[in-house]
């Protein structure tokens, strides 16, 4: 268990959270018929997914018989992730990747997935575009999905909701920067032990027109938008920004 320290890394701060990600997102239903219908939609029958996390949606959707290939730059989630495909016998693979650099992935893929605002950890447009144009060589069709920062942006959200479980209390808190890039702090507090673990990330808050915008400059053409995994419409006071795009050919 690691105690409260101070502004941390971004591998430091996906390492403290990745003993208890499970715990705190859990694969909820929309989340899986979304995908499923998804799969089926696009014809798909193989998956890279880029900020797999603990491996939830990997593992998900290679019992479709997809296969399906996630990395993370956390190493301790890559390692849950692969103890997790072992356990339920998925053929799921796993490895270390940052998405800024997928050179060591030499396989191509139908599908490319960025979920569980993976993308928001860019610097800056230019890196933005730069990944968005890695995941064109990686597949032809995109399923992204983030914060809605619009609203992020236009309401100065400073907190999102607190998530309660049976063992712990996740908090999260975002500072609007001068410079126009967010500071997101979380925190796990545990009530029976008294420990806390904490950490502060940097984020770029990518609205919605500004990500279309940089998928088209990156040779993709958006073919969906929602604003939840309910597939509703998305407006400015959307929960996420969820887009899919196809490669543009040619």
């Amino acid at each position: 268990m690691q105690l409260e320290r101070g502004r941390m890394s971004r591998v430091d701060f996906y390492s403290a959270l990745s003993e208890h990600y499970d715990e705190i997102f859990p694969l909820k239903g929309p989340q899986k018929t979304f995908l499923h219908d998804f799969l089926k939609q696009e014809s798909l029958t193989s998956v890279l997914d880029i900020g797999c996390g603990t491996g939830t949606f990997a593992l998900e959707i290679s019992q479709t018989g997809v296969r399906v290939h996630g990395v993370d730059l956390s190493d301790e989630m890559v390692q849950i992730s692969k103890e997790k495909a072992q356990e339920i016998g998925s053929a799921a693979t796993f490895s270390l990747a940052d998405m800024r650099d997928l050179s060591g992935i030499n396989d191509k893929f139908d599908g490319v997935f960025c979920l569980g605002n993976t993308l928001a950890h860019v610097s800056g447009d230019i890196e933005l575009k730069e990944v968005l144009t890695q995941f064109g060589e990686k597949g032809t069709h995109l399923l992204l999905q983030t914060v809605n920062y619009d609203r992020i942006l236009a309401k100065l959200v400073k907190e999102l909701p607190v998530i309660k479980t049976q063992h712990l209390i996740f908090y999260r808190y975002y500072t609007h920067r001068v410079d126009g890039l967010l500071d997101f702090a979380m925190k796990i507090e545990f009530p029976d032990t008294k420990q806390v673990v904490s950490g502060t990330n940097l984020l770029l808050p990518i609205k919605c027109a500004s990500l279309k915008e940089a998928l088209l400059e990156a040779g993709w053409e958006v073919s969906g938008q929602w604003g939840n995994f309910d597939k509703d419409a998305w407006t400015v006071d959307s929960p996420a920004t969820i887009i899919a795009a196809k490669r543009i050919i040619g």
